[in-house]
């Protein structure tokens, strides 16, 4: 069987699931204890009066706030009122030092996560597409039962229920269904 490439956008956009989701139990365990109702592009602030970040989502129970260096995904409980407006219990750098650390552990578990035999889901999270029978360092072969594709690692995440990539199976199957058609001869 042909190992054949695919290369989407639909796929490499889900790289970002694994980093968003950061330092919200360290937020959460220094929080003020007013809650706060923040609105998109209010800017948040530490117990000292210091900017933190802005907030570029809210999405109860959860707000992302961009640091200007990262970007978290933080419960709105973490956050309380001040004179200036919303108040977190971290600092800009905490809050940084945090993402980051939390990030370079959702990378580590979703590498640990790529190795053969595991299967890879839809973005559904339930259907799953196949199974990777080939791992290097930079991509995977992903056998579908009926063909297999050559993915890179950043085309997959890590959810509840294992890797999974950001298409449905229809589009999968329409993308392996392209990459599978036999060139025209010249």
């Amino acid at each position: 069987m042909k190992i054949r490439n695919l290369s989407l956008a639909l796929l490499v956009a889900t790289a970002p699931f694994a980093t968003t989701a950061i330092a919200q139990d360290a937020a959460a365990s220094a929080s003020s204890p007013a809650a706060a109702a923040p609105t998109v592009g209010a800017t948040v602030y530490d117990t000292a009066g210091a900017e933190v970040g802005t907030i570029k989502s809210v999405n109860a129970p959860n707000f992302v706030i961009d640091t200007g260096k990262n970007t978290a995904t933080l419960a709105l409980t973490s956050l309380g009122t001040g004179p200036k407006g919303p108040v977190l219990g971290m600092t800009k750098a905490e809050l940084d030092a945090a993402a980051e650390k939390a990030a370079g552990a959702a990378a580590e578990e979703l590498s640990a996560a790529i190795v053969a035999d595991a299967a890879v889901h839809a973005s559904d999270g339930t259907t799953v597409l196949g199974k990777i029978s080939e791992v290097s360092e930079t991509d995977f072969v992903l056998d579908t039962g009926t063909a297999k594709v050559k993915l890179p690692r950043t085309s997959v995440a890590k959810g509840a229920s294992g890797l999974f990539i950001g298409m449905s199976a229809e589009q999968f199957a329409d993308a392996t269904k392209s990459a599978r058609a036999p060139s025209p001869s010249k």
